[in-house]
């Protein structure tokens, strides 16, 4: 086969549409043609590496072929083993990613959600590769809401797969599965309404469940769920009834670092294999979870639970705020060569604020617009983000809920 080399004609960016979900292929032509015609598009390129990058049109008309080429090394050696990566492929989608909850067992209990993607029409195939042949069997079903993935149903947890590479990682962070739901796989046949429903371990959890006229099970109710580290086992204790199969699904909190949360016996280590972003510090241990802030200070969880999240290590150790050194950057103007006609005869003032830069453009009764741009450093510490233009701004930085309009 002739090697071809890469060059900007072969780059190709997607968008996701309302409503055909998202649409890939298209060169940098095209993008600029549909741009014009819905300004402020969002587009999808996914680079060399692999990794998904979302572009504004200034910063699709800047790629060029070195985004085509792969700029990490590839690794020859002998790498450890360690769980199975999970990949979402098909379903007219982009941009899902989760981590595998394993347990002692080698079964994989629940998938941890990292980013949800979109543009999914259906529902994705899910394969959990193992490149070491450790583990195997496992079957996972997606569940979607408005195109993106709202989670992963464990049909079979498979066995055999490591739960975190050989000798442990800095790079596993603590989950709690807590069992929310109970899916009727086989309904069965003769069970009767006294027959009791059983969980092993019980873990706090209580089932109900409810008979058609023939005895089948059409529903199971959890109340309350309980909190589990292996997959428990779920059956319905009868002398008449036959061959009813029970589903378990979790929900899995990531970073369970607030104080009404369960013993710490119940937390499942997860390693990180999609490459979560770190939100704080806590305790001198990287924080992955929510984020809630009150009087500009953050906190663990989703409101103030008084567990209190760092920016850096040393903060989180010493429990003292480290002063930031204010750095003051001379204005600096730039004089855009654009000319812009007007054929208005009246002054127009509008000004655009983003969190690093302002841009105040003022269109005057002359045919020329002069803009200029002020830049002032920033205290605050940020991701990556995508440069700003005229057709809006993106950038390649995550939520911690993971699954937003980012990465």
């Amino acid at each position: 086969m002739p090697f071809i080399a890469a060059s900007r004609d072969r780059v190709r960016v997607g968008y996701i549409s309302e409503f055909d979900g998202y649409i890939s292929g298209l060169s940098i032509d095209d993008a600029n043609n549909y741009e014009k015609l819905s300004p402020g598009t969002i587009f999808i390129f996914v680079n060399g590496d692999g990794e998904i990058k979302y572009l504004n049109i200034n910063e699709v008309n800047a790629l060029t072929s070195r985004d085509l080429r792969r700029t990490k090394p590839c690794n020859v050696g002998p790498s450890p083993c360690g769980p199975p990566t999970i990949n979402f492929f098909g379903g007219g989608g982009i941009g899902a990613a989760g981590n595998p909850v394993i347990d002692a067992n080698g079964t994989i209990i629940a998938i941890d959600i990292v980013n949800s993607g979109f543009g999914y029409a259906t529902p994705p195939r899910i394969s959990a590769i193992d490149p070491c042949n450790n583990g195997s069997g496992a079957v996972l079903i997606p569940v979607i809401g408005d195109g993106t993935i709202d989670s992963v149903i464990v049909q079979d947890g498979g066995s055999g797969y490591l739960p975190s590479t050989d000798g442990g990682s800095l790079s596993e962070y603590p989950t709690l599965v807590t069992l929310t739901d109970v899916i009727v796989a086989d309904p069965g046949i003769n069970y009767l309404p006294t027959d009791p429903i059983v969980i092993t371990p019980s873990n706090g959890t209580t089932l109900t469940f409810k008979l058609d006229p023939f005895g089948k099970v059409n529903s199971v109710k959890v109340n309350p769920g309980g909190n589990y580290t292996f997959l428990p086992d779920i059956y319905i204790d009868s002398d008449t009834g036959i061959n009813a199969q029970f589903t378990p699904v979790f929900n899995v909190t990531r970073d369970p670092l607030v104080p009404q949360v369960a013993d710490p016996g119940d937390v499942v280590q997860v390693y990180d294999l999609v490459g979560l972003r770190i939100n704080g510090y806590i305790d001198g241990k990287p924080y992955y979870g929510n984020i809630f802030y009150d009087n500009g200070i953050k906190y663990a969880g989703i409101r103030n639970t008084g567990v209190r999240v760092y920016e850096t290590l040393q903060e989180s150790v010493t429990k003292e705020v480290q002063p930031v050194a204010i750095q003051q950057t001379q204005p600096q103007r730039e004089i855009v060569s654009d000319v812009v006609e007007s054929s208005e005869s009246t002054t127009e003032t509008s000004t655009v604020e983003r969190a690093e830069t302002r841009q105040t453009t003022t269109p005057t009764q002359n045919a020329t617009t002069t803009t200029t741009t002020t830049t002032t450093s920033s205290n605050t510490n940020t991701g990556s983000s995508g440069s700003s233009g005229s057709s809006g701004s993106s950038g390649s930085s995550g939520s911690s809920g993971g699954g937003s309009y980012g990465y």
